[in-house]
C-alpha cells in the first residue's frame, strides 16, 4: 500500500498520493496533514497533537521527530491557537523514548549526531513556543518521552503511570533530555534517575514537582482540555508575553530579573488587551480581547 507523503515546497504543503496507479500531487492546508501520519493533528483554538505509534509504545524515530518539529513550529506561528495539548494513542505508553530499532541502524558519527540533534531541536522547539503546551501522559513516559513531557509547560499524568530514564541499562545515557528534566526536578533527582534507571510513579513525580496534576487514566484528556480552556479565556497577547517573560527570567540574577519584569509589565499595561481587560472588569462583563480579533 502506498502511503501518502507530505512535504513543503516554497512554504506550501503538498500531499503526494497514488490512486489507481496514478500519482497525484495536491497543495493542501496545514491542518489536512493530520491523517495517515505518525501523528494526528486537531487544529483549532485549542489544538491537539497526538502521537500515533501505539504498536511500538509511540517510540520516536526520525520521521515522527521531523513531523513534531514541523507541527509545533506551525502551530506556534498561528496566533489563533491559544493552547496545545500533546497526547498519544494507546494505553500502554505515552512515549517510550527513542525507536531503538532505528537507533541500532545508525552506523556513522553523522547519522548518530543527526538523530540526537533532531531530538534536541524538538525539545527546544516546544520549550520556546510562546503558546502554552500541555502534555497529557499515561502508562510509560520514558527516556526521550520523559524529555518530551518536560519540554512542555504543564504535565497532566495518569495516576497509574511511570516515568523514568532507563537508558543506562542499554548502554546509553539521557544526555539531551537531562536539560529540561533537571530544571523541573533538580540535579540530584535527575542524576538519580539517570544512573539507576529506576522507574518512578506519577504520584512520586508529582511530589517532585514534575506534574501539575495526577488523575485517573480516563480523565487525563479531559483534565488537559479543561486546563487549555482556562488558559484560552485569558488574553492571548498577555499569555504569550507572560510565558516568554517567565522563561526568560529562569537563569537571570535576581535583581536583573526584577528589572526585566518591571519593563515587561509596563509594556503589557499599555497594551490594548490590558485596557480592555480592566475596562471589562470595571463594567462587570467578559472581555473581548483585541489580540483575539486581530488573529481572525
Amino acid at each position: 500500500m502506498f502511503r501518502p507523503k507530505y512535504f513543503m515546497l516554497e512554504e506550501k504543503w503538498f500531499r503526494l498520493t497514488l490512486n489507481e496507479e496514478k500519482i497525484a500531487l495536491r497543495a493542501i492546508s496545514f491542518s489536512e496533514r493530520s491523517d495517515l501520519m505518525n501523528i494526528w493533528i486537531e487544529h483549532g483554538a485549542i489544538s491537539q497533537v497526538t502521537l500515533n505509534r501505539p504498536q511500538i509504545r509511540n517510540a520516536l524515530n526520525q520521521e515522527i521527530i521531523y513531523e513534531l518539529i514541523e507541527t509545533f513550529s506551525k502551530l506556534g506561528q498561528d496566533s489563533g491557537v491559544r493552547a496545545i495539548i500533546l497526547h498519544a494513542e494507546g494505553e500502554k505508553a505515552f512515549c517510550a523514548g527513542a525507536d531503538l530499532s532505528e537507533v541500532a541502524t545508525l552506523g556513522t558519527v553523522e547519522s548518530v549526531r543527526r538523530y540526537f540533534s533532531l531530538m534536541g531541536t524538538l525539545i527546544e522547539t516546544i520549550h520556546e513556543l510562546s503558546t502554552p503546551v500541555i502534555a497529557a501522559t499515561f502508562g510509560y513516559t520514558l527516556a526521550g518521552g520523559m524529555g518530551l513531557a518536560a519540554a512542555c509547560d504543564f504535565v497532566i499524568a495518569a495516576e497509574d503511570g511511570y516515568f523514568g530514564l532507563p537508558e543506562v541499562k542499554i548502554g546509553l545515557f539521557p544526555m539531551v533530555v537531562m536539560a529540561p528534566i533537571t530544571r523541573l526536578i533538580g540535579p540530584r533527582r535527575t542524576l538519580e534517575l539517570a544512573l539507576t534507571g529506576r522507574l518512578v510513579t506519577s504520584k512520586e513525580m508529582d511530589r517532585w514537582g514534575f506534574c501539575n496534576a495526577v488523575v485517573p487514566f480516563d480523565q487525563v484528556r479531559s483534565q488537559a482540555r479543561e486546563m487549555a480552556e482556562l488558559i484560552s479565556m485569558g488574553s492571548p497577547f498577555v499569555a504569550r508575553m507572560g510565558k516568554e517573560a517567565w522563561y526568560q527570567t529562569e537563569d537571570m540574577e535576581y535583581h536583573q530579573a526584577i528589572e526585566y519584569l518591571q519593563n515587561m509589565i509596563s509594556l503589557i499595561a499599555l497594551s490594548d488587551d490590558s485596557h480592555e481587560g480592566i475596562k471589562a472588569f470595571l463594567e462587570k462583563r467578559p472581555p473581548i480581547w483585541p489580540s483575539d480579533r486581530a488573529s481572525d
